[in-house]
C-alpha cells in the first residue's frame, strides 16, 4: 500500500473540518492520581478545539499560557456538553454553539500575544497533521516543509476535482479515476521525501498497527559437555 494513498485518505477527512479540527486531548495524569481540576475530557468535547499540546508547540506557548488555555478549553467543553444536552431546535443549538465559540475566541485574545493569534488564525488541517507526523516520524525541518507542501497541493487538487465533477456532471467512476491519477502523482512526491523506514512507520500509524519489537540477536548455542 503506497504511503500517499493513506495520506490522501486522511486529508479527505480533515479538509471538510475547520482549521481547528482535532478533538482536545486530555492532560496526562500520573498513575494512581486523582483528577483534581476539570482538565479531564468532558462527555462531549468540542471537536473544533485542537489539542493543547499541539498549540503549545505551534504557537510556542509559555507554561503559564498553556495552563490558561487548558483551563479555558475545559470550561468551554463543559458548556459545550451542557448545550448538547439541552432540548433545543437545531438552529437554536447552532446559534448557542456559535456564541460559545466566539466567547472562547475573545478569552483567548487576553491570553495569546498578537503574533500568536495571527498564527492561530492561519493554522490549517494540513499544518496540524504535519506537526503530528513530524514528531511521530522524526522528520527533519526540510522534510516537514516538503511534506506540508505536498499535502496542501493534494488537498487543493481534491477540492478542484470535486468541484469539476459537480459542475460537469461526472460519473462516480470518472471522479475516482481523476482522484487516482492525482494520488499517483502525489505518491511519487511523498516517496521522495520520506525514507523507507519513515514510510513503514507511517503505514503502521495510519493502520493502527503496533510497532514490531526489535528481534533480539540469537545466542550462540554452546556444545553440550
Amino acid at each position: 500500500m503506497r504511503v500517499s494513498r493513506w495520506i490522501g485518505a486522511v486529508i479527505i477527512g480533515i479538509t471538510v473540518l475547520s482549521p481547528m479540527s482535532s478533538a482536545q486531548e486530555p492532560p496526562k495524569q500520573p498513575a494512581g492520581a486523582k483528577a483534581s481540576q476539570p482538565f479531564t475530557r468532558t462527555a462531549a468535547p468540542d471537536p473544533a478545539l485542537p489539542p493543547v499540546a499541539m498549540l503549545a508547540r505551534l504557537l510556542v506557548l509559555t507554561p503559564e499560557q498553556e495552563q490558561k488555555v487548558r483551563q479555558l478549553f475545559a470550561e468551554h467543553n463543559k458548556s459545550y456538553g451542557e448545550i448538547l444536552q439541552q432540548k433545543l431546535q437545531p438552529k437554536e443549538r447552532q446559534q448557542k454553539l456559535r456564541e460559545l465559540r466566539k466567547s472562547l475566541q475573545k478569552k483567548l485574545e487576553s491570553v495569546l500575544t498578537p503574533q500568536q493569534l495571527q498564527k492561530l488564525r492561519h493554522l490549517d488541517p494540513e499544518a496540524m497533521l504535519v506537526d503530528r507526523l513530524t514528531i511521530a516520524l522524526k522528520l527533519t525541518e526540510e522534510q516537514s516543509s516538503q511534506l506540508l507542501e505536498v499535502m496542501r497541493e493534494q488537498s487543493a487538487g481534491i477540492r478542484a476535482i470535486e468541484k469539476q465533477a459537480q459542475e460537469n456532471g461526472w460519473s462516480e467512476q470518472q471522479k475516482k479515476q481523476k482522484l487516482a491519477e492525482l494520488r499517483k502523482q502525489m505518491d511519487e512526491k511523498v516517496n521522495k521525501i520520506l525514507t523507507p523506514e519513515q514510510q513503514q512507520k507511517l503505514r503502521q500509524i495510519l493502520q493502527g498497527e503496533p510497532e514490531k519489537p526489535a528481534t533480539p540477536p540469537k545466542e550462540e548455542q554452546k556444545p553440550s559437555p
